[in-house]
């Protein structure tokens, strides 16, 4: 880190707690070429306060899926921005956005839009408690700093009587969800998982499970697709696992990385509504909304998911390749759309330490590495092997 920068993060220490707004945003000491500031980005490349270049394989955590300052996408907001960014009723631009990610997840049937991901889970779990009149849920994976969700992390400000309600269990544990439904089957208005928690194991039969405990029990299924949704395929996770939920909440790739979520579901679930409220003034704001209605059409229209799998699959198999080439103690995993380098030294410890020292040496040759590599529509080939030429130079030297 320059001195440059260095103030600039000081600054921004005594100004703003963690010196950003997002907690996975903060600064890696253990990364120390990793910029802690990023002042402009296009395609798939991004640059920090000292001009410095990189091919971004983070894509913001995940939300630019057709790549930074994407034209189609940007000039959709200009030209909604003529016409206002939110009015004293609802927006036509409401109705064509709903139709347009529809048309791309059609098992949904009714939807509204929210901002974060963690209100889109949130709204889901109110609509299953309201829906059901149970108060427990079972959950599975992240799903926002929202006070169900938090119940077990230190310090949350989270009442503690809430413990009682949520019960968690790690991804793709059947035993686990068995026992709690057993346990509290009856009461649970619904069951909240991240459908795929992006390592190589993809839990097919964990999600079959919670679909056959979930009809059994009376029990809504919630896939929290935050995450998957519009990245492991046009359609998410249902479509990905064929395995269809009862409601849904999607953000991050929905805008091509315009602030925008949503909650959805089928229509039984989403008249819920109509007995009780979840409501937000800036669910309407109409820039985030024109800009998911151009990415949802460039899904449809362009073959975006075919081009970042193939990407994401050239990516890995250079890993695979270089990886055999140089020795280094890891392996090439992942799905397409995020594979990613699994260190396997045989020792937890060391496997940090020799990520550490790889991922430092990627930063500083110009790699914004991740750990999962996110692909989106604007890597080309030429970014892929120009990335794998410097990772094979990184592998060497250490």
């Amino acid at each position: 880190m320059t001195n440059r920068t260095q103030k600039y993060h000081e600054a921004a220490l005594h100004r703003i707690p963690w010196a950003t707004q997002t907690n996975a945003k903060r600064l890696k000491p253990e990364w120390p070429d990793m910029p802690p500031f990023i002042k402009h980005a296009k395609g798939c490349r991004i640059w920090d306060l000292d001009n410095r270049e990189y091919i971004d394989y983070r894509c913001a955590l995940g939300p630019i899926i057709l790549g930074y300052q994407y034209k189609q996408v940007d000039d959709a907001v200009r030209a909604q921005m003529n016409k206002g960014v939110i009015f004293s009723m609802a927006s036509p631009i409401e109705l064509e956005t709903a139709d347009a990610v529809i048309k791309n997840v059609p098992w949904i049937e009714q939807i509204r839009f929210m901002k974060t991901g963690a209100d889109a889970c949130t709204a889901c779990i109110r609509l299953a408690r309201s829906y059901t009149g149970r108060d427990h849920i079972l959950s599975s994976g992240y799903h926002g700093f929202h006070d169900w969700f938090a119940v077990n992390w230190s310090n949350a400000g989270v009442p503690a009587a809430l413990k009682d309600y949520v019960h968690e269990v790690a991804y793709g544990d059947i035993a686990g969800v068995e026992r709690i439904f057993a346990e509290h089957g009856n009461q649970l208005a619904a069951a909240i998982v991240e459908p795929y928690d992006w390592n190589e194991v993809v839990a097919m039969d964990y999600l079959r499970r919670l679909r056959e405990l979930c009809d059994a029990h009376g029990t809504l299924l919630i896939f929290d697709e935050v995450l998957t949704g519009f990245r492991l395929a046009r359609g998410g996770a249902q479509e990905y696992f064929g395995i269809t939920p009862d409601l849904a909440a999607f953000a991050k790739a929905i805008a091509n990385g315009y602030p925008l979520s949503a909650f959805a579901g089928k229509r039984e679930y989403m008249q819920t509504l109509e007995k009780m409220i979840i409501t937000l003034t800036h669910g309407g704001e109409t820039l985030s909304l024109a800009a998911c209605k151009a990415t949802m059409e460039m899904m449809q229209n362009e073959p975006v998911h075919e081009h970042v799998f193939a990407m994401g699959k050239r990516l890995r198999d250079g890993f695979a390749e270089i990886i055999k080439e140089t020795g280094i103690p890891a392996q090439a995993s992942g799905v397409e759309p995020a594979p990613f380098i699994k260190f396997a030294t045989g020792d937890e410890a060391n496997d940090k330490k020799v990520k550490d020292r790889l991922f430092t040496r990627f930063f500083a040759k110009g790699i914004f590495a991740n750990d999962r590599w996110f692909i989106n529509y604007s890597h080309r080939e030429s970014d892929i092997d120009e990335t794998l030429d410097k990772i094979r130079e990184a592998c060497k030297e250490i």
